[in-house]
C-alpha cells in the first residue's frame, strides 16, 4: 500500500507543472506548446523558468491603428 501511495504522488508532481502551464494566461498557441515540452522533459526546472521568463501578465495586445 505504500507503494502505491509513493507512486501516487511521485506521479501528482510530474504532473503539476503541466497542469499549472495549461490553466496559465500568460502565454498561448504555440508559445504555450514549447513550454509544456519543456516542462514535460525537465518538470519543475522548465516550471521555474516558466515564471522567471513569460511575463507576469501575459502579452500586451497590439493597438491597430
Amino acid at each position: 500500500m505504500n507503494e502505491v501511495v509513493f507512486l501516487i504522488i511521485i506521479l501528482s508532481a510530474y504532473i503539476l507543472p503541466v497542469v499549472i502551464v495549461l490553466n496559465n494566461k500568460r502565454t498561448q498557441g504555440h508559445e504555450k506548446n514549447g513550454w509544456l515540452f519543456g516542462i514535460i522533459i525537465f518538470s519543475w526546472l522548465g516550471l521555474f523558468l516558466y515564471f522567471l521568463i513569460v511575463p507576469k501578465h501575459g502579452h500586451k495586445k497590439k493597438k491597430k491603428k
